[in-house]
């Protein structure tokens, strides 16, 4: 899942949702440095993707998509993943998207000079209004097309542009969001699982 499904399914605290948008950028050896709090919240991340990467949902939304693009067909299902739970967001939440983002952004902001290698992905997340532009197919495009940027950063030789996948996304996106709400109540069982 990507950034708007792991504050979802925080606990709903500032740490916890901290946690859950850090988890992608601190190494594991340095998990027992954060706060108790903020190391629950990495803990929950990666036990929502571990779930995630192995429900045979998500396996079948991969597969809808997984032609030219190999291994990076999970990244672009779990990014637009967050496209249906944007849009779809009051089907799982009571709370409209723009409340829940503009409380997200407002828990986070403070956080950011303690957030380490998060901090600059935070800044750009909350002036880009990110968890509100998944809902639009610009907003996944450019996200899309970030991510392509990180990986040319970090891995130069498995360069790749993730937002060319568009145009199979919205030929799929029937397909896909019905896998997405297939898939996200068992998601959302899980993480209450796991925070219990």
């Amino acid at each position: 899942m990507n950034f708007l499904a792991h504050l979802h399914l925080s606990a709903g605290t500032p740490a916890s949702m901290l946690g859950g948008v850090a988890a992608d950028f601190v190494k594991p050896a340095d998990v027992k440095l954060l706060p108790p709090d903020v190391q629950a919240g990495v803990v929950l991340h990666r036990q929502i993707d571990a779930f995630t990467d192995s429900h045979p949902v998500v396996r079948r939304s991969i597969g809808r998509v997984s032609a030219g693009l190999g291994w990076f067909a999970g990244i672009v299902v779990d990014i637009y993943y967050d496209h249906v739970l944007a849009r779809d967001f009051t089907r799982y939440s009571a709370e409209p998207l723009r409340a829940f983002a503009d409380r997200a952004y407002a828990a986070l902001e403070p956080l950011i000079p303690a957030a380490g290698d998060a901090a600059g992905f935070l800044r750009a997340m909350i002036a880009d209004d990110r968890l509100v532009r998944y809902g639009t197919v610009d907003g996944i495009a450019d996200t899309l097309a970030r991510v392509s940027d990180r990986i040319a950063h970090r891995i130069p030789k498995h360069a790749v542009r993730l937002e060319a996948a568009m145009p199979e996304l919205l030929r799929q996106d029937t397909d896909l969001a019905a896998d997405f709400h297939a898939f996200y109540p068992d998601l959302m069982a899980h993480a209450e699982r796991c925070k219990s």
